[in-house]
């Protein structure tokens, strides 16, 4: 019998940016309301999460300098048995997909009605 991995649920291509990103190029992206969470890359690798901007940050800054703190993050082969009560219990409904050197492989995220997986 075969186990369904992480990798077998996950989004593949996420929205990134690249992690010496402006707030204003992060807005940008944010504004449309498609994207909960903006993953900042370097290359292949993850640097950082961010899922919200201040109003009075100044467009010019470094978006990565509001970036979360210590995001949900889960390996591509680990079992995917309870992905969605993970992710209904993370607060936004995201949790990113990296290997052990850190880099990216995609994102576990649910529905806007949270009942089942993004479409992959």
């Amino acid at each position: 019998m075969e186990t369904t991995v992480v990798a077998d649920l996950m989004l593949r291509e996420p929205k990134t940016l690249s992690a010496d990103a402006t707030v204003a190029d992060a807005r940008e992206q944010l504004a449309g309301g498609r994207a909960k969470m903006l993953l900042l890359v370097d290359g292949p690798e993850f640097r950082a999460a961010l899922t919200s901007i201040p109003a009075d940050a100044d467009d010019d800054a470094p978006a990565i300098a509001f970036a979360d703190h210590d995001p949900e993050t889960i390996a591509p082969d680990a079992p995917g048995d309870d992905v969605i009560a993970r992710l209904n219990a993370n607060p936004h409904g995201r949790i990113v997909v990296l290997d052990e050197q850190r880099n990216l492989h995609g994102l576990l995220c649910l529905s806007r009605d949270g009942s089942r997986l993004c479409a992959r």
